[in-house]
């Protein structure tokens, strides 16, 4: 029920937006553009999970299972890495595969463009989307992928991977401090109070995830 709620409302807020940005489409050309795109949308988190998943199996890692959720995905691994070399490999895998797919969804949106509105806009929407997954999760903070990246550098400078975690769980409540301070200036200062609560709501789930 969840799921098709977080569906429901992203498609819903896709197609307002599509509207207002062609307000020569029909109501059902909007909602059908929108309904696809957060299809497509889901279908990226998913993939980038399956990177990460693969990256671990690759280094015999059981990976036991993937969970899509409101800010994004977790691929659920038996153990953690054993080397910095495998814990690198495995958090820069899911960025990596966003990267590629933000990629190849703008050749899409530049094939797309003279021919097909609704794909075009279907194709850069998702472009801009994963450019922007890929982005957040390499914020230096663990547990983001940036933040594991961060630990098996430090893991690897210092042979400490104790002292390495220590120092990503750090920078991940900077991290997530300073979203929730951000979210707080988009609420009360540049008055965009649903901006200000998603900045919110992913810096607190930062803060909460990181004491894990």
């Amino acid at each position: 029920m969840s799921w098709f709620i977080i569906f429901l409302a992203s498609s819903l807020t896709l197609a307002l937006t599509f509207h207002d940005a062609n307000p020569h489409w029909s109501w059902t050309q909007s909602m059908l553009t929108a309904v696809i795109t957060a299809l497509l949308f889901f279908a990226s988190l998913l993939l980038h999970e399956l990177g990460h998943a693969k990256a671990a199996m690759q280094h015999d890692i059981p990976v036991f299972s993937i969970t899509l959720f409101i800010f994004g995905g977790v691929a659920r691994i038996g153990r953690e890495p054993d080397t910095a070399r495998a814990e690198f490999q495995v958090a820069a895998a899911g960025p990596l595969v966003s990267i590629a797919l933000s990629i190849l969804f703008l050749l899409l949106y530049g094939l797309s463009l003279t021919h097909f509105d609704s794909a075009a806009t279907v194709f850069q929407t998702l472009a801009l989307v994963n450019l922007v997954i890929a982005i957040f999760n390499m914020l230096p903070g663990f547990p983001l992928d940036g933040g594991r990246v961060l630990r098996a550098a430090i893991w690897q400078a210092t042979g400490n991977r104790d002292r390495a975690h220590r120092w990503a769980l750090v920078c991940g409540r900077g991290v997530a401090l300073s979203l929730i301070g951000f979210g707080l200036a988009l609420m009360f200062y540049f008055l965009y109070p649903l901006n200000g609560l998603w900045m919110i709501g992913i810096g607190g789930f930062i803060l909460v995830s990181g004491k894990a």
